[in-house]
């Protein structure tokens, strides 16, 4: 039974044309700032619940956003706890500490594969803690860009070394850093969304059941930013397996447990010839599910080909009080993008 009311993602986010961006250079995102992105999206310590690619801060004269994915994740434990097992996971999965504090809130810096950089920031919740994690990518354009240097401990053990973060925006970009790319090719086209997948969604027995209604965000003319079709709910869960169970079709492709956190997951499946991903935080009793499809003439999503679904009745089964614990890939869309040129 689904508790509560879905909440249907319609609404596009204002920004404004490239067009009126003429005073700085045109800067666009590229198939490797994609790749680069994508990187992150599928790594098993970030697995993003946000997702974009480094491009054009909009708003801003030359400009560029690093921030290609966003996590937030609340523990039933004190912040050196849920800070130290986030940690100890990144490590596991190739990331370095680079800086660090620790107090009352532990902010720690990190570099991981292909010198993708994280900020991982945890501050206390009445008896719990969240962990707000950044991860940044460079950015085609990024000719300068430099990784710190990794360091053998953290403020976690002892040895705090003043905490840097990572740059999630640039400085302006001259002229000479820009690319040669018109504004109509870095602009969205103006024809409507193709709606199959959002009929396919609204049909889905497993999304039906779930209370998950996704609607197509409104489209406008112009508009360098584009949300992707998205829609969210709460609902009753007392373990994933049961849940998996109301997912008739659905994959497990990724799982994420242990040292007090909630179980995290995500499912995929193909909806009218075009995948769709929905993604679980389930903790007492109650699982936040959200669903995402592809962006209207946003990139194919190659990088969800080939992912091998897991066994729903065995992940996660018994979460580790002691360590966080994964399993799988996960499956990620982005939910906002600029449009990304050939």
């Amino acid at each position: 039974m689904v508790r509560g009311h879905a909440v249907v993602l319609t609404l596009a986010l204002a920004a404004p044309a490239l067009a009126g961006c003429s005073a700085g250079p045109r800067i666009v995102s590229d198939g490797s700032d994609l790749d680069a992105a994508a990187a992150v999206w599928s790594d098993p310590w970030v697995a993003p619940t946000s997702a974009t690619v480094a491009g054009p801060a909009l708003g801003s004269d030359g400009q560029v956003t690093r921030v290609v994915g966003r996590r937030s994740t609340t523990y039933a434990t004190g912040v050196e706890v849920a800070a130290r097992a986030e940690v100890d996971l990144a490590a596991d999965a190739g990331w370095r500490p680079t800086s660090s504090t620790c107090g009352t809130t532990v902010q720690v810096a990190l570099v991981g594969p292909d010198d993708a950089l994280a900020q991982l920031v945890v501050t206390p919740d009445g008896g719990s803690a969240t962990a707000a994690l950044q991860v940044v990518v460079p950015h085609h354009l990024d000719t300068g860009w430099e990784a710190p240097d990794p360091v053998a401990d953290t403020c976690l053990d002892g040895r705090a070394t003043g905490f840097v973060p990572p740059p999630l925006q640039s400085r302006p970009l001259g002229e000479e850093d820009a690319d040669d790319v018109g504004t109509d090719a870095a602009a969205w086209p103006d024809d409507g969304p193709d709606d199959g997948a959002v009929a396919a969604a609204s049909s889905d027995p497993g999304l039906v059941a779930l209370g998950l209604r996704v609607v197509a965000p409104r489209l406008e003319a112009g508009v360098n930013r584009r949300r992707a079709p998205a829609a969210e709910a709460t609902v009753t869960a007392r373990s994933l397996a049961r849940l998996a169970r109301r997912l008739a079709g659905w994959d497990l492709t990724y799982a994420a447990c242990g040292a007090g956190g909630p179980v995290r997951a995500t499912f995929a499946r193909d909806l009218d010839g075009s995948p769709a991903v929905l993604s679980v935080s389930l903790a007492g009793g109650d699982a936040q599910v959200r669903v995402v499809l592809p962006a209207t003439d946003g990139p194919a999503p190659g990088w969800l080909d080939g992912l091998e679904p897991l066994d729903p009745a065995t992940a996660c089964a018994e979460p580790d009080d002691s360590l966080l614990e994964v399993l799988g890939v996960p499956a990620v869309l982005p939910d906002a993008l600029t449009r990304v040129v050939d």
